[in-house]
């Protein structure tokens, strides 16, 4: 597994640990933030409105715009 994808395994265990306290599924890192932010729609959860990203730093679903209506 890169190192990359170590990282976001154990982000992603932190979260499902706080939000959820009950032991951590065996899945890898992608699979348990689907868990976690299954049902969030993008346009409720958008992270980009930090005044420190730049357009070139931000990375979207492709169908970001259609969930937000835009």
């Amino acid at each position: 597994m890169p190192r990359r994808e170590d990282m976001i395994k154990e982000e992603a265990r932190a979260l499902w640990r706080a939000v959820h306290g009950d032991p951590v599924p065996d899945l890898t890192g992608s699979e348990l933030l689907a868990m976690i932010c299954g049902g969030v729609d993008v346009a409720d959860y958008d992270r980009v409105q930090s005044p420190f990203l730049r357009p070139s730093l931000i990375t979207r679903p492709e169908d970001w715009r259609e969930r937000r209506g835009g």
